[in-house]
């Protein structure tokens, strides 16, 4: 590809990659074999993995005697307990939502958290700060918030999802009712299916048994194409960390029957996901260990774009593109109509109800644009400019992605 970038890794990110390659396939690959006699660089690497979320993640190389200071072993134990303390709250935390919910008639399965780290080989060391929930019938979302404040939580101010309702314990934790897989994208075509999935999928949940407790969540293929498009909806925004990359690795890793391999795929070509999906694939069994026989499976030859600038976006991003004001979002392509598509997007976001009535488009769009101004110049303090900049960056390499390119027109 021409005036492609170059992009390299420092010492401290490879040696990350090693590690966490090691821990997440187990037999499948080596710890590095040079052990580091550089304590600064160790210190970049728990830094690397603090601000991914992963660092917990590192602790079985203390457990293996793999050569560190004293003081990165030190500091590893003291992280990795805090976070098997953490998750152990978490997950009788959500244990009581999904049971309340239950009780009460209401199915829901568990989303990321609970679901997702049931596959790591140690569940306890995979992070997490708040609790996601799934309703199967959106329908029961008035009955099931009436469960939660019945439980003593209180609605957290200035949560405006379309796709979720976020509720808060008097600890401060925060518990995401969600009605929809994902937020809408801006393709109509995708979102009428994940709509149709819904009412597929909540006929193939299971209960899995995790750190000692059951729990509702979806079956593997469809956890893996909700995976995907959570990945999908932060990468459009201000991005994300290694986390999620990780979930990835241990997914797959893990055992995945013929079928849900199947319904996976099937969703990803129903919404012109296959080159976003084969993205994060390759870099996962390029990086994080993902074992290249099981990626294979999922591969569908889409993406043929350069894994080591995608693997630097995710880098940069950190956990979830918190540390950069001017990452806001991320645009198919670097095209006018590329912006005008996203602005109108974001538009109907803002208003879901008042954006369906054609005549209100024209003001809907002068509010959007004040509203975005405004926000950036009093609240992130960064100037328009800085943001289309950033997003121009960004948006770079995106055409070698796909994205909904295989779908009908929509209508």
């Amino acid at each position: 590809m021409s005036n492609r970038i170059k992009v390299t890794f420092s010492q401290s990110e490879n040696k990350l990659f090693g590690y966490l390659a090691a821990v997440l396939s187990g037999a499948e690959a080596k710890v590095p074999e040079q052990p580091l006699s550089d304590d600064g660089c160790w210190e970049e690497i728990l830094g690397l993995a603090q601000a991914h979320a992963v660092l917990p993640l590192l602790y079985p190389l203390v457990e293996q005697g793999y050569p560190m200071p004293e003081s990165v072993r030190c500091r590893l134990e003291h992280e990795s307990r805090r976070t098997v303390q953490q998750s152990y709250h978490l997950m009788f935390l959500t244990h009581y939502v999904v049971n309340g919910l239950e009780e009460a008639g209401i199915s829901s399965v568990v989303l990321k958290g609970v679901a997702a780290a049931g596959a790591y080989p140690v569940p306890e060391l995979r992070k997490s700060g708040d609790v996601d929930v799934l309703l199967l019938e959106p329908e029961q979302r008035e009955r099931a918030e009436g469960i939660l404040q019945g439980m003593g939580f209180a609605r957290k101010p200035g949560e405006n999802g379309n796709h979720h309702k976020v509720w808060r314990t008097d600890e401060g934790i925060d518990v995401e009712l969600h009605v929809m897989m994902a937020e809408p994208f801006d393709s109509e075509k995708v979102n009428c299916f994940l709509r149709e999935h819904m009412d597929q999928m909540r006929w193939r949940t299971q209960v899995v048994h995790v750190m000692g407790l059951d729990f509702p969540v979806l079956e593997k293929g469809d956890h893996a194409f909700q995976l995907i498009l959570h990945m999908l909806q932060h990468f459009l925004r201000a991005g994300f960390g290694l986390k999620l990359l990780c979930d990835w690795v241990v997914l797959w890793n893990g055992e995945v029957s013929q079928r849900e391999r199947e319904e996976y795929l099937m969703g990803i070509r129903q919404t012109g996901l296959e080159g976003f999906s084969d993205m994060i694939t390759s870099l996962c069994a390029e990086y994080l260990g993902l074992h290249r026989e099981r990626a294979k499976r999922i591969l569908t030859g889409t993406f043929q774009g350069p894994l080591e600038v995608f693997m630097r976006e995710i880098l940069d991003a950190e956990e979830f593109g918190l540390n950069e004001e001017s990452r806001m979002v991320v645009l198919r392509g670097n095209g006018l109509m590329d912006y005008i598509r996203e602005f109108h997007h974001q538009m109907r976001l803002g208003y879901p109800g008042a954006s369906r009535i054609l005549l209100l488009w024209p003001v809907l769009w002068a509010v959007t644009f004040v509203k975005f101004c405004w926000n950036n110049r009093k609240i992130r303090r960064i100037s328009f400019f800085e943001v289309i900049k950033r997003t121009k960056e960004r948006s770079r390499y995106t055409k070698e992605l796909h994205l909904f390119k295989n779908l009908e027109k929509d209508k």
